[in-house]
């Protein structure tokens, strides 16, 4: 037998053993995702309970494997300041209503899950109406200092921060949640423009959809490397006409954050479009940061 022949041979064997060099990582690549949903209960102005009925709905649908991680206020801002709350999970998604908390230690823990730990997140609503003290002058009676170029935070807030934190910038939510938003318009329709058409979050959704009433938050300040995917447009007033990013992506160190401000109301996690976002948004950010 020629030693060109026998090569032959051996070529055509090794190709026909190609599929199965690969089946010692085929359980990674079919590995079902770890979902984290933090959230806390019942909620003041948002009905809490019945959406994590909702999300757990999106979970099932997409196949993931979803963690809920609820409590009261207090509960929930202990858990967050659990050093790595967030390991072994593939994605955050933070729903919650923490705007007048104070709590710098849950608020730098958090956003150090995304950009020191890796693990990326989506913010649903409320979520970045959250740790206003550290951004947003919403206490009148208190004093504000700027911690950054387009960021106010409470005086004391940031005094406390800094005698217990003399080596750690400051956390700032606004930054951590890529746009600002301090305040948001009437409960009335909103109008939602692709922005990003190709964006992998939108594949589904219909271009111009329009929720029931709710809420269209204002964006105060994009931070640098924003990407823009989806925006509304709420008639408010005498036919006035309000627009806003209401979905958009932020690099945050070593991943990256999702905002997605529909979801005031129940209603809104009954659309499907609403459902196609949350599913493909949190998938996008755990196929796009491995």
């Amino acid at each position: 037998m020629s030693s060109r022949f026998y090569n032959k041979i051996l070529l055509t064997l090794f190709v026909s053993l190609l599929p199965f060099a690969g089946c010692s990582s085929a359980p990674s690549v079919n590995k079902v995702k770890k979902v984290l949903y933090v959230t806390h209960e019942p909620g003041r102005w948002h009905k809490y309970t019945p959406q994590k009925g909702f999300f757990q709905e999106i979970s099932d649908a997409a196949g993931w494997e979803t963690t809920v991680c609820t409590g009261s206020y207090d509960e929930l801002i202990e858990k967050m300041k659990a050093k790595a709350f967030a390991k072994g999970y593939d994605a955050i998604v933070y729903n919650f209503c923490l705007a007048k908390s104070k709590e710098t230690e849950a608020c730098s823990n958090a956003i150090a899950q995304t950009r020191e730990h890796g693990v990326p997140a989506l913010l649903i609503h409320c979520s970045m109406h959250s740790f206003w003290s550290t951004y947003a002058n919403r206490d009148k009676k208190a004093k504000y200092e700027r911690v950054g170029e387009h960021y106010l935070a409470n005086t004391e807030v940031v005094a406390d921060w800094k005698r217990n934190h003399s080596d750690k910038p400051f956390p700032i939510w606004g930054t951590f949640t890529g746009i600002a938003s301090d305040k948001h318009g009437p409960s009335k329709p909103i109008k939602c423009i692709k922005v990003k058409d190709n964006h992998p979050a939108l594949h589904r959704v219909t271009d111009g959809f329009t929720t029931g009433n709710t809420e269209l938050y204002n964006n105060v300040y994009v931070a640098d490397g924003v990407v823009p995917i989806l925006r509304g447009e709420q008639i408010i007033g005498k036919g006035k006409l309000a627009t806003a990013i209401i979905l958009w992506e932020s690099p945050q160190g070593k991943s990256k954050s999702m905002g997605f401000t529909l979801g005031h109301d129940v209603s809104d996690w009954s659309i499907p479009d609403f459902r196609y976002i949350i599913e493909d948004s949190v998938n996008y950010l755990i196929n796009g940061t491995k």
